[in-house]
């Protein structure tokens, strides 16, 4: 079992993390393309179109144009909600860990 000091210490470090973190947006960025057929048969792809789909109130996916410029930016934004949430897991499962401790704990946080 890690002494309460090597938890307290990831736990600063989440913390820290956390704090760092910009941005963020909910979702998925998928690429899609459009078949249009023309009048002599042919069929032309046309894309990509972006588009961050997410679920909105009531579970219902809401979906947003997103210009290809943009694409990095919000792709950043989508990964930096991951790590978020991975991180707060991270930091739930911590807390529960110092909660073994019978509150014994100190924050070191406010220590450093």
């Amino acid at each position: 079992m890690l002494r309460l000091a090597e938890i307290m210490a990831r736990r600063c470090e989440i913390a820290q993390e956390i704090s760092g973190i910009q941005s963020m947006r909910k979702g998925v960025l998928n690429a899609t393309y459009k078949k249009v057929a023309h009048k002599n048969g042919e069929v032309a792809v046309k894309g990509p179109y972006y588009v961050l789909s997410r679920k909105g109130a009531g579970g219902k996916t809401v979906s947003q144009s997103i210009p290809a410029a943009e694409t990095p930016r919000v792709q950043q934004e989508v990964d930096n909600y991951k790590r978020f949430r991975k991180l707060s897991d991270e930091f739930v499962a911590i807390c529960e860990k110092v909660s073994v401790f019978n509150g014994a704990a100190e924050d070191e946080c406010k220590k450093n």
